[in-house]
Formats: C-alpha cells, sequence, structure tokens
C-alpha cells in the first residue's frame, strides 16, 4: 500500500521533480564520465609500460641512461645475452623516431625488431592488410594510418630526424590500435631501421631489452623467477632488471591528473547537492497540503519522513539511469575531440558506482528539506506558506571564520599537509561563499533602492531591487551561480598555467639542435661539431627535469646548467630576465620567483639539490620572473659532466648532423623534445574543458529552475502590477533586471572567490612538488 501510494502521487505530480532528475542525471553522467577518464588515463599507463614488453616478465635497462643504443657486438649486450640464456630467450628492439608519410611528412614512433620474434612475445591484431617479411614493408597503428590517410597498399616516405637518406616504404598492413599499437605509430623490420640510422642493412641495433624466461630452463637450474632475474642482474651489473610495469611509475603518471579529477568530483558533489535541496526544498513546499493530511489521518514523523525520501529514491534512480546514458555521450565526444590519446568506454563497475553516487546524493540532499517538513507540527502545516528559510547571520559568521582560519593555515602549511588543509580550506570557502551570497544581494539591492529613491525614472530598477532583496528562490539559484563561477575561472586559471608553463619550455632554448649521448663522448662530439660548416655553436650542457629538493619527498625541478660563457647563446635567458654573470665566482644558482616563495628563501640564502644522485649546496645568487620551476647553475661549478650537446645551425648542417651521430646519439630540433608533451597535454586540456562546460550548464539550468518557480510564486504579484498600469514589456523588464541584479552579484563574488580557491590551490599543489605562481 506504501509504494501504491507513492506511485499515485507521483502520477499526478511528475512535472516538479524534473529538477532534481535533471540534476542528479547531470552530477551521475559528469561523476563517472571522470571516474572512467581516471580509469582510462589508469590503463594507459599501465599500456605505455606493456605496449613493448607484451608478455615479458622481465625488463632490463641500461643503468646509464645516457647511452643511447646497444649492437650485438657490444660486449655489454653479449654480457646480457649470455646472462639471461640459462633461463630464458632475450628479446631486443630498436625504439626511434622518424618522418613517415606520404606528401607532408608526419612524426612517428617507430618501433624495429624481427616480426618473427615480435609475435612470440607481443602479439598483435591487424586491421587491414597482411604480416609479410619486406625490406620494405611498414606496419602502421590505426590512428597513424587515419592521421596521415594511409591505406593497405600505400607507398610511404620515410626519413629518419631530416637526414638526407630517405627511404621508400610499402604499407603491408594497419594495426588495431592496442598492445604494442597502442603506443607505437609504426613497426619496421630491423634492416630496414637500419636504413634509416645509416648502419647498413648487417647491423642490428637495440635500446630495448624484453626477458621471457622459461619454465623449463629455470626448473634445470633450480631457480625461481626472482632468483633468475638476481642471477641475470649479477652478471650483467650494467642493466637493471625489473618487472616491465612499474607500479610506481603508473601511480606518478596518474598523480597530478588523478588530483584534478578529485578536484572536480568535489565539485559537482557540492554543486549537485546544492541544486538538489534548492530543488527539494521547492518540492518539499508543494508537499505541505499532503503532509498535513498524512499527519491528520495518524501517520508518524518517521512514516511521513520515509515517505518523502522514497519519493526522492526513485528521482534518484531515475536520474542515474539517465546520466549513465549521459556519460556514453560524454564519452563518444571525449573520443572525437582527443582521438586515440584519451580512449574512455564505460565499463559496468564505473556505472554501478555512479549508479550508487546519484542515490546517495539525492537522498543526502534531500534530507533537510524532508526532515523539516515531516518534523513540523500539524498546526504549523496547516498555516505554512513556505519551508523556505530566510539566511541567518549566525552561519555566516561561523563559515567565514572557519573560512579564515584554514585559509591562513593553509598559507603557511607544510609541504606534507598542505592537500589535507587544502581539501578543507576549499570546503570552508565554498561554505562561506554559500552563506555570504544572500546577504550581498540584499546588500546589493538595499544599495540600489537607496540610490532610485523617489527617481520616477527609474521605477522599474528600483521594483527590481525591491523584489531581488526579497527574492528568496532566486538567492538559492545565486549560490549555485556563485560557486560554478568560482570553479570555472579557477580551473580555466590552472589549465592556462599549466598551458603557459608547458609553451615557455619550447621557448626556452636558443639553440635549434639537441644532441644526447653517451657522456663520455659528449665533449669529442661538441668539438667535432663545431667545426662543421653551417654551425654557428655548440655548447656542453647539463639539462634534468626532475632533479629533487631537499625539504619534502616528491619536490622536484627542473635544472640547466653550460658554462656562464655560454649562457646567453644556449638560451633565451633574456626573457626570464637572467643576468648570466650573477652566476660566476662559486656554487650559486637563480631560481624562479614562485619557487623562492614556496622555499622561502631569498638571495643570499642556500638550498640543497639531488644532481646526478648526489646532493649538492647551492647559493641562491637571484630570482628570475618566470612561471617555471627553474634552477640555472654554471656548468663548472655544478661538479658533473654535461649529458646534453646544444647546437646553433642551418637546416643543412642539422642534415648533416643527424646523418652523422645517428647511430652515436639521439639528434633532434630543440622544439621536437616538447612538442609531443604540449600535443599530449593539449588533449586533457580539451576534456577538462568539457568538464568546465558542464559545470556551466549545471549552475545555469539549476538557477533557471529556481527563477521559473520564483515567477510561479509571485504571479499574484506581477498580476498586481499589471492591474496598477504596468505593460508586459514593464513587466519584463523588471523581472529581468531583478535577474540581472541577482547573477552579476553571484558572478562577481565567484570571480572574486576563485583567487582565494587558487591561492588554495597553488598551496595545495606543493605535495606534488609543482610551485605554479597562479597568482602571478
Amino acid at each position: 500500500m506504501f509504494l501504491k501510494s507513492l506511485l499515485l502521487g507521483l502520477k499526478k505530480k511528475i512535472g516538479e521533480p524534473i529538477m532534481i532528475i535533471l540534476t542528479v542525471a547531470i552530477a551521475v553522467a559528469t561523476f563517472v564520465s571522470a571516474l572512467t577518464l581516471r580509469g582510462s588515463i589508469e590503463q594507459s599507463a599501465v599500456a605505455s609500460y606493456r605496449a613493448l614488453s607484451g608478455e615479458a616478465e622481465l625488463e632490463a635497462t641500461l643503468e646509464d641512461e645516457n647511452v643511447y643504443f646497444l649492437t650485438e657486438d657490444n660486449d655489454a649486450y653479449r654480457a646480457l645475452q649470455a646472462a639471461v640464456e640459462p633461463y630464458g630467450e632475450l628479446y631486443g628492439g630498436y625504439l626511434f623516431y622518424a618522418s613517415i608519410g606520404k606528401e607532408e611528412e608526419s612524426f612517428a614512433e617507430v618501433y624495429a625488431t624481427d616480426l618473427d620474434t615480435l609475435t612470440r612475445y607481443n602479439s598483435f591484431s591487424i586491421l587491414s592488410g597482411e604480416i609479410r617479411k619486406s625490406r620494405t614493408g611498414v606496419i602502421l597503428s590505426e590512428r597513424f594510418a587515419s592521421e596521415i590517410g594511409a591505406e593497405t597498399g600505400d607507398f610511404l616516405t620515410a626519413t629518419r630526424y631530416g637526414s638526407s637518406q630517405r627511404i621508400l616504404l610499402e604499407v603491408t598492413a594497419v594495426a588495431k590500435g592496442e598492445g604494442l599499437f597502442a603506443e607505437t605509430d609504426a613497426l619496421l623490420a630491423e634492416e630496414t631501421a637500419s636504413r634509416l640510422s645509416s648502419l647498413g642493412d648487417s647491423v642490428k641495433v637495440y635500446n630495448r631489452f624484453f626477458i621471457d624466461l622459461s619454465d623449463e630452463k629455470m626448473d634445470n637450474a633450480g631457480v625461481d623467477a626472482a632468483l633468475a632475474a638476481e642471477a641475470i642482474q649479477a652478471a650483467a651489473p650494467r642493466f637493471v632488471v625489473t618487472s616491465p610495469v612499474n607500479d610506481r611509475n603508473v601511480q606518478v603518471t596518474l598523480s597530478y591528473q588523478s588530483t584534478l579529477l578529485f578536484i572536480i568530483a568535489v565539485i559537482v558533489a557540492v554543486l549537485g547537492a546544492i541544486l538538489i535541496y534548492t530543488a527539494v526544498t521547492l518540492v518539499m513546499k508543494n508537499r505541505v497540503s499532503v503532509a498535513s493530511l498524512f499527519k491528520s489521518v495518524g501517520a508518524s514523523n518517521g512514516e511521513l519522513t520515509l515517505y518523502l525520501l522514497g519519493e526522492i529514491l526513485l528521482y534518484g534512480v531515475v536520474g542515474s539511469l539517465i546520466g549513465i546514458a549521459g556519460s556514453l555521450g560524454v564519452s563518444a565526444i571525449f573520443r572525437a575531440i582527443t582521438g586515440s590519446i584519451v580512449s574512455i568506454a564505460v565499463g559496468w563497475l564505473p556505472a554501478l558506482m555512479g549508479v550508487l553516487f546519484g542515490i546517495v546524493l539525492a537522498l543526502l540532499s534531500a534530507l533537510i528539506p524532508v526532515l523539516r517538513l515531516s518534523l513540523s507540527p500539524l498546526y504549523d502545516m496547516l498555516h505554512s506558506h513556505t519551508p523556505i528559510l530566510s539566511p541567518k547571520p549566525l552561519p555566516l559568521v561561523v563559515t567565514g571564520g572557519l573560512c579564515l582560519l584554514f585559509f591562513l593555515w593553509s598559507a603557511f602549511a607544510g609541504v606534507a599537509y598542505a592537500l589535507l588543509l587544502g581539501v578543507f580550506a576549499f570546503l570552508t570557502l565554498i561554505a562561506f561563499l554559500f552563506t555570504l551570497v544572500p546577504f550581498a544581494i540584499k546588500g546589493v539591492s538595499h544599495l540600489l533602492c537607496r540610490v532610485t529613491e523617489d527617481r520616477p525614472l527609474v521605477g522599474k530598477l528600483r521594483l527590481a531591487a525591491v523584489g531581488a532583496k526579497n527574492n528568496r528562490h532566486a538567492h538559492s539559484g545565486a549560490r549555485l551561480l556563485a560557486i560554478a563561477v568560482m570553479a570555472v575561472v579557477s580551473v580555466a586559471v590552472l589549465l592556462g598555467e599549466a598551458k603557459t608553463q608547458l609553451n615557455t619550455f619550447g621557448d626556452l632554448f636558443r639553440a635549434d639542435v639537441m644532441i644526447s649521448a653517451d657522456r663520455e663522448e659528449l665533449t669529442d662530439i661538441a668539438l667535432e661539431t663545431s667545426a662543421e660548416e653551417g654551425v654557428s655553436g655548440a655548447y656542453l650542457a647539463y639539462i634534468e627535469t626532475r632533479c629533487a629538493l631537499e625539504g619534502a619527498e616528491g619536490n622536484t625541478v627542473s635544472l640547466f646548467a653550460v658554462r656562464g660563457q655560454d649562457y646567453e647563446k644556449a638560451f633565451r635567458t633574456d626573457r626570464f630576465g637572467l643576468d648570466p654573470t650573477v652566476l660566476k665566482r662559486g656554487k650559486k644558482a637563480v631560481i624562479s620567483g614562485g619557487l623562492a616563495l614556496k622555499l622561502g628563501i631569498e638571495p643570499g640564502d642556500t638550498f640543497v639539490m639531488t644532481v646526478d644522485g648526489v646532493q649538492a649546496e647551492f647559493e641562491l645568487a637571484a630570482v628570475i620572473d618566470t612561471p617555471l620551476t627553474l634552477v640555472f647553475t654554471d656548468l663548472s661549478a655544478l661538479g658533473g659532466k654535461a649529458n646534453v650537446c646544444l647546437v646553433d645551425c642551418t637546416t643543412e648542417a642539422y642534415q648533416n648532423l643527424t646523418e652523422k651521430y645517428a647511430i652515436k646519439g639521439a639528434v633532434y630540433h630543440a622544439t621536437d623534445a616538447f612538442d609531443y608533451v604540449i600535443d599530449l597535454a593539449s588533449a586533457y586540456f580539451k576534456v577538462f574543458t568539457i568538464f568546465e562546460i558542464l559545470v556551466f550548464v549545471f549552475a545555469a539550468i539549476g538557477y533557471l529552475n529556481n527563477a521559473i518557480a520564483s515567477y510561479r510564486d509571485r504571479r499574484r504579484e506581477y498580476e498586481l502590477l499589471v492591474a496598477a498600469g504596468a505593460s508586459k514589456g514593464d513587466q519584463l523588464k523588471i523581472v529581468l533586471f531583478e535577474n540581472i541584479i541577482v547573477v552579476a552579484v553571484a558572478a562577481i563574488l565567484g570571480a572574486a572567490f576563485s583567487f582565494a580557491l587558487l591561492f588554495v590551490v597553488q598551496n595545495m599543489l606543493k605535495s606534488l612538488g609543482l610551485y605554479f605562481t597562479l597568482l602571478g
């Protein structure tokens, strides 16, 4: 009978809960999309480590990362091969970059190995064509083939880093974008790669090594997989033997994205709760007569509460199911915008979590309005006009005090507590804004009433101000709008700052070409390169983007070092306001102003960094104006060796250097080092921009719902205006001005509070080692 009564009631008033259902649907769609994206990023991170290793149990990497390659006749390679032989089989491949295309060549990540060997430890599926041995064959990933418009049977020109040597490749197959081809654009035979590397067809080159352990061989040797790995490591000490998938690497990859998605999830939950609370309050107003009737026939407070919560439960279930369907559409939009870089698919687990999220969000958000109605005495119900409460000053004072406390606390918090305190500061900031908005609207409206007093020409504005001051529906919508504006502005600035930092990295190098090779050979390479025709300068430098700072785990910055006399030639230091002369005489360094602020140091103070695994103390000589977390120092005082050669040269010289040093080291344009990262980051920026749009739509719909509810409740007021001589146009202007006042106040407060939120986020990011100067 209880369920039948509930369903009969819903049948009569199906139009009322549309806002609750729509809010739950949008909240669930956004939540599930964020959850699915996080899972997709995790899968991508795992895939990036599994892509080449396939089914191999172990991966062997050179301990000295500056060694760019090994050939079959290299002693280190032979030692590794001999160490693996008693326990399994060793597979090798060559990962490099090339230009592949029909007319306009495209940047491609290429893997070269023997195809028969590859299919044994890293199988892949063909979309079109066939796998066959060919000296000129190439297999393309589905994404890359689509990007360059290539099909099976097409002929493409391939160039290794702009070398003058070009070869013609035939597309023998197009592979599905999974496994190896989830990360790699093209697959070549070893001999084809040798020709591209100017080595000749008989030379095999490797820079990736994978070990497939054999149970039979390990049984014969009397060892298990762990002991076999230790034995291989001991026999080939130049290599580090580990599992291909490193959980720590995956977590590092996910840390920044997870933090952003967590913030988005909190924003969605808060906005959804506020909007559902407001919508349920409006619905409860229309349930006063039903509630009084229930109590008149003997229903208890608990029975009435269950009845009303049962109604909200149904709204939550319906809205959640609609939200799951909406998340499928959102995932399709993501795939269309980002291509295969960010590919998401909604699974059953995120869908189930989304339904639970929607139901819990609806019930918790509706709890206060439901209890307020069900616990009201019968006499009060019979004489009640609206359960919407007027704002009280006490919550404003309490939330304001807590906000100030956490705001200041987060500003002075250490790195270890920055994230936790930032979350509390963020929540109290939203609570303070929530309680402040109605008072701000009342204050602005009161001021407008005073200004327009006894001025007939602005009578409509005065009526609008009076309406805005007393329109409690609009106040509820304005709260949601203010919080949304704060969130949208803050995330936009955060994404803009991240993009600025990435772009600034690309503009940092004055050099045209970077050569990365074995440190022992770099000095000779620099001398040889400086004598090449078309080369105006070659400078040894040390570049490291993950140098650890003393103080807390995870604090890392970018270190750039070159000899003092070469700074202006190697880096565009003038863009950062850097005077290289301050680095002379001693182990001095220059760092960015934002980083100095976070470290709490000034010129003359010292700080400690870990460079090449060794702690080094530097004296801060000066600070520079840049959003990047950079540290500049003199290579002569660094105490370490250069790890890169920076070259200024012409295009012709670049081609000659590429051909000459193709096997000694990696030769590439300075911009190439960052363009790929910038493109990848741009895809994530697009994803988070869509989240911002969803948040804005969320708030706009919520405010519109409150505005419509306000218009319905005040029909008699508007009818009196018409009876007093106001035209429909006058009435429209009054309503429009009233909403403009409310929206303007909410938007201004939201934008103003976004700076406070950015300050909190700026301090939260310290826990990740990110020092963004979001506020200048």
